[in-house]
């Protein structure tokens, strides 16, 4: 029999859905992380009776990001602090789509000056002691803070963690999920670093470009 290939073949084979925290339900058996399939069409998922907007919606960028080599775009806004709730200049990247080992869930990075976070929609399970980031070949940083379960927090070490993040090429967060379900495994998700730097000085240039980035007017 052939591995199945999609998320959506995935959730046909568990027969469970997700509730509005994202809790799973039902009883059911831990997926692999899934791949996409090639012959998925647009019109399939939107029209398929059994799939709501929602959830076509969140299936076609799950889909669209695994395709793609982890390009994740990095920008700087004036929005709400995660952890404090304050609006301030956030660092942030491109959303990535993994699988937590029931569900897919979207995992994104933001810096919010003092700690790096890793913000999911999924329950993380630091009991293991072995959540921790690496960029390139360069030593893990390890964690085990939460933030309401869904974000883990890198507060320690964050100099070296930035320095590494305008150095390097590729960031990869190494989660676990789910924490009262049953075990499944230790999820790499990748970053791409390409623009971080950039957007790391507008960062520190209050969410503006640097001055010498800002072309000089003559006349």
């Amino acid at each position: 029999m052939s591995k199945l290939t999609t998320i959506q073949e995935i959730r046909r084979r568990t027969d469970y859905d997700v509730g509005p925290d994202r809790r799973p339900t039902g009883k059911k058996e831990p997926i692999e992380n899934p791949m996409p399939s090639r012959g998925l069409s647009k019109s399939m998922l939107i029209h398929n009776p059994t799939t709501n907007r929602h959830k076509a919606a969140k299936l076609l960028l799950g889909l669209t990001l695994l395709t793609s080599q982890a390009e994740a775009d990095w920008t700087v806004a004036m929005q709400r602090d995660p952890l404090t709730r304050q609006t301030r200049c956030l660092l942030s990247s491109t959303p990535q789509i993994t699988s937590d080992g029931y569900d897919a869930t979207p995992v994104t990075l933001v810096f919010n000056g003092n700690s790096l976070l890793v913000i999911t929609e999924s329950k993380i399970d630091p009991s293991f002691g072995d959540l921790h980031l690496t960029v390139d070949k360069n030593p893990p940083i390890r964690t085990d803070k939460l933030d309401h379960d869904m974000t883990l927090v890198f507060d320690q070490e964050v100099s070296e963690l930035i320095q590494q993040f305008r150095k390097g090429s590729e960031a990869t967060a190494y989660l676990r999920f789910w924490p009262t379900w049953p075990v499944t495994q230790l999820f790499p998700v990748k970053f791409s670093l390409i623009g971080f730097s950039k957007a790391y000085d507008s960062m520190n240039n209050n969410c503006q470009p640097p001055a010498s980035a800002t072309p000089a007017r003559t006349g």
